[in-house]
């Protein structure tokens, strides 16, 4: 017995059909998929994103996340994917989200293209760095001219390496560290940062080397916060050449 769909009143069989409806007539009159507001934060600076509670690095784990947002109950096997497209100054935010499925014993690709909320913002790392906020100071220090010669540019370079190491593991702004500014001596080079946990790490790796031959801490106090508690600023200096 042939079946036609009541709606458009076209021919369906048993596997183009669900609830007695044609496909695209069932698509049609249900919502298949839940795709819940997207709202996020930029960091005008760095253009890290946060959405939610989490910090974005890149459009990558942003769109997977997106993707596994996607809620449906009818869909069979959904293969969901996402690609962000953002302009700031274009004012052009919006996420195209396509999912693969089975519906009615057929293959479908629904698209569908969402209005991305986007609020402006300075991540914490940027505001620090704006606002010249630092914590700790690290020093280095070269006792010997040939030993400052030989080292001083590795020394620069495996402080950076160690600092890229830390952010790489994160991108939530507060739980990196970052370089505020340097001040270059004749005798070597400080470090102004706004994290004396990283800071103290660097430091202790620092003291491997075989020129190193002293770490030295030093505390300041430089106020008192709203509950009137202490704020100390640390200097650790280590140094290098012969040691006396």
């Amino acid at each position: 017995m042939k079946r036609f769909c009541p709606k458009c009143g076209k021919e369906i069989t048993e596997d183009g059909m669900i609830e007695n409806f044609c496909i695209d007539c069932y698509m049609s009159e249900n919502k298949l998929v839940k795709i819940p507001e997207i709202e996020i934060s930029l960091c005008v600076k760095c253009l890290k994103i946060k959405m939610g509670k989490k910090w974005y690095g890149n459009f990558e784990d942003l769109e997977e996340d997106i993707s596994k947002s996607v809620k449906s109950n009818i869909l069979v096997q959904p293969k969901v994917s996402t690609k962000v497209n953002i302009d700031i100054e274009n004012n052009i935010h919006f996420a195209d989200i396509s999912i693969d499925s089975i519906i009615g014993n057929k293959f479908k690709e629904l698209k569908y293209q969402v209005n991305i909320k986007v609020k402006k913002d300075t991540c914490v790392s940027c505001s620090r760095i704006a606002g010249n906020y630092f914590t700790t100071i690290l020093q280095i220090r070269f006792n010997d001219k040939k030993i400052q010669t030989l080292i001083y540019d590795k020394i620069i370079k495996e402080i950076y390496d160690i600092i890229s190491a830390i952010n790489e593991k994160t991108s939530r702004p507060s739980a990196n560290i970052n370089i505020i500014r340097e001040v270059k001596h004749k005798n070597g080079i400080d470090f102004y940062t706004d994290s004396l946990k990283f800071t103290r790490n660097i430091g202790v790796h620092l003291m491997k080397h075989k020129s190193a031959y002293e770490r030295k801490y030093s505390k300041t106090l430089v106020g008192v916060d709203k509950d009137g508690r202490d704020l100390i600023r640390t200097t650790i200096c280590i140094h290098f050449g012969k040691k006396e």
